[in-house]
């Protein structure tokens, strides 16, 4: 049995050799078609794989040469169900493409060799598979541009910052990748960049990507949704799919929508869920891909997809402002030489609740310590709390917020212990080009009451006045600058009443 694949294939030929020490013996030449033949000697056929009529060489397009003498003809039957062709010319060669709807196939190759001299026919058989390569892709879609605390991840490297992928921090539970028919793989290119890739699509043959059950209100936490889904979709179409179908699933509901795609060209589909699909979607746990309807399969029929995740827009309300979850939603995407670690997580926050009532104990909160400090004790591992926010432009609000610094003894910094809030002209990938807008800003806090640690008559509140600028892209930055800890809590922005 032969293997034909990409760039391999098995070469049979059996020849006729002959040698002489005696330059006086004479070695008869038999003509092949001429009389005197008694029968058709078939020595042997090749069959070696290599590239189609469009230059693809994949491993299923077979091209069969025989050798026999005593033959006017062959035909060959290549096992696929065909009609089998005939090779009139002595010499000549007959080309089959195998089928791209399987990985992989065995066939029976049989060359029947004629004669037109009444000589009996005479055939040979041979087993191949047929194993069908994908064609990699080679080029990626430009980077993400969403923020890593507006996204619910699928499948992305993430957003290309200074030549790294910064990888988003959540992602959709129970993702598995392989749920459907289809052949699924994965090519990584020279930047280090991750591409699904899904063949053998077809009308009957699709991709499943599975997960736990999202409802799109409540995506990203209780009352917050996921407004859109993002996808990065790629064919060649002589390789590939022109159509795309892709459905949102939630049992018998059933959300679709359709693309045409773009020979050789990264698509970007940013699709609203609420009014792209056929029906507002409400939840679902599997996105379907699958050959549009009226669309044309190719070769392998491979669809390339990156970055696919579900979004939100920036909030115009601070999110995890308790710090219940901890650092969520406080990060920045990336900081150059130093930490996108923004604090350190503490259950020794206000005694007040996020409404402002007295909750009888200690609540969690943010905690700064000296080695974690900015400021003038800037190191590698300070610490700064980031968020965006998207206000209405030009418009009157405070900046909200609670803090508190231990009173211990200890060598305090010029200008004594502080903890700083600031509000943001603008909106910052990396944290050192935000620490260094800090003197730009649109209203700060320096805090130096130091009494302790929050208890139910401890703590300091402030009320910072601003107003947002002409696109209402702000942000909110703390960080501290102490020998001792501090805290932050209960951080909120309303318009000015």
């Amino acid at each position: 049995m032969n293997l034909l694949k990409k760039g391999i294939f098995s070469l049979l030929v059996v020849g006729f050799i002959a040698s002489c020490e005696d330059d006086d013996l004479i070695i008869p030449v038999e003509n092949t078609v001429g009389s005197g033949l008694t029968e058709i000697t078939f020595s042997s056929f090749e069959a070696t794989s290599g590239p189609d009529a469009n230059g693809i060489d994949d491993g299923t397009y077979v091209t069969v040469k025989p050798l026999a003498i005593g033959v006017s003809s062959y035909t060959v039957d290549f096992g696929a169900g065909g009609s089998p062709v005939t090779i009139s010319e002595l010499g000549g060669s007959a080309s089959y493409d195998y089928s791209n709807v399987v990985e992989e196939t065995i066939y029976t190759i049989t060359v029947t060799a004629i004669s037109d001299k009444g000589l009996s026919s005479v055939s040979k058989t041979t087993n191949i598979t047929v194993e069908h390569e994908v064609t990699a892709v080679t080029s990626a879609p430009s980077s993400p541009s969403v923020g890593l605390e507006e996204v619910l991840k699928v499948y992305s490297n993430g957003i290309e910052h200074n030549g790294a992928f910064v990888s988003y921090r959540y992602s959709a539970a129970g993702t598995d990748l392989n749920e459907g028919a289809a052949q699924q793989g994965e090519v990584t290119l020279e930047s280090g960049n991750n591409i699904l890739q899904y063949s053998r699509l077809s009308d009957t043959v699709g991709a499943s990507i599975e997960m736990d059950e999202i409802v799109a209100a409540d995506a990203f936490g209780s009352g917050i949704a996921a407004t859109h889904v993002h996808l990065d979709v790629h064919s060649d179409f002589a390789v590939g799919i022109d159509k795309l179908k892709i459905t949102l699933v939630n049992g018998s509901t059933e959300y679709t929508f359709n693309q045409n795609l773009i020979d050789g060209e990264w698509i970007n589909l940013d699709l609203n869920l609420a009014t792209d699909f056929s029906s507002p979607v409400v939840q679902f746990d599997e996105i379907k891909l699958e050959l549009g309807a009226g669309g044309t399969a190719n070769d392998a029929a491979t669809l390339n997809l990156d970055n696919v995740y579900f979004y939100k827009p920036i909030s115009s309300v601070i999110q995890n402002g308790d710090f219940d979850s901890k650092t969520d939603h406080w990060r920045f995407t990336a900081f150059t030489d130093g930490t996108t670690t923004p604090f350190g997580s503490s259950s020794d926050g206000s005694w007040k609740n996020y409404d402002g009532t007295a909750n009888g104990s200690k609540t969690k909160g943010a905690k700064w310590t000296s080695s974690q400090s900015g400021g003038p004790l800037q190191n590698v591992g300070s610490r700064y709390a980031y968020q965006a926010l998207k206000l209405t432009p030009n418009t009157d609000y405070v900046f909200e917020y609670e803090y508190a610094i231990k009173n211990d003894n200890a060598n305090d910094p010029i200008g004594g212990r502080r903890m700083v809030g600031v509000v943001l002209d603008g909106h910052f990938v990396d944290g050192v080009d935000a620490v260094s807008a800090l003197s730009s800003n649109l209203g700060n806090h320096v805090g130096t009451i130091a009494e302790g640690k929050f208890s139910s008559t401890r703590g300091t509140l402030v009320k910072i006045p601003f107003t947002s600028n002409d696109n209402g892209e702000v942000a909110f930055l703390f960080y501290a600058v102490t020998s001792k800890d501090g805290w932050i809590d209960n951080v909120k922005v309303y318009q000015q009443p």
